[in-house]
């Protein structure tokens, strides 16, 4: 079942799926109040910051698919969304027989994705992929790790924390025989 409140402007949607960072999505409101007959699809086409593929698939396949579920592979979305073209798809498939990844995390090793794109689709349209993601488990690991960390530095006694270690000092190095003039040195000296 698809998760609640998938239908947002489509400014708030290209910035949570990571296409759009809030500075763009301030820059291209303002746009609008100067110019209200453009909507802000178009000026984030004329700005060259998300391309009409991604705007189209945003304001007209998405919500369909937030409120009816998807009936195909996730790499059929990003080629939709005009995220990924068709020969990157040919590519990350024949890498998939091979490296056993999904499709997204290939993608996203070739920078043809962000992470948070990635995330953000998974998500909204594979919440149960997104359960068994390595990016996201890394991720969710990494940040219990910290926790951890930070909650037993919290519960060491104040005196009890290992002191800051003395730096080391540096071995010095042999100095190093004068070496004579070769030929072809030239003196700038003026």
């Amino acid at each position: 079942m698809p998760a609640p409140n998938k239908t947002r402007p489509l400014g708030e949607m290209l910035r949570r799926a990571g296409l759009l960072s809030q500075a763009q999505l301030d820059v291209v409101l303002q746009d609008q109040q100067w110019q209200p007959d453009l909507r802000i699809g178009d000026i984030l086409e004329l700005r060259g910051w998300v391309k009409r593929d991604a705007i189209e698939f945003f304001a007209e396949q998405w919500p369909k698919l937030a409120t009816g579920g998807r009936d195909n592979p996730i790499g059929y979305y990003f080629q939709q969304a005009g995220l990924l073209d068709s020969q990157q798809v040919e590519t990350l498939l024949k890498e998939q027989q091979q490296a056993g990844l999904r499709i997204g995390a290939l993608a996203v090793l070739r920078g043809w994705l962000s992470q948070e794109t990635l995330d953000w689709f998974l998500r909204s349209l594979a919440p149960e992929e997104s359960a068994s993601s390595a990016f996201i488990k890394r991720r969710q690991s990494n940040n219990g790790d910290r926790m951890s960390q930070a909650n037993q530095a919290r519960s060491t006694p104040q005196g009890a924390q290992s002191q800051p270690s003395q730096p080391k000092p540096v071995a010095e190095s042999p100095a190093e025989a004068p070496t004579a003039p070769k030929p072809d040195d030239v003196s700038w000296v003026g």
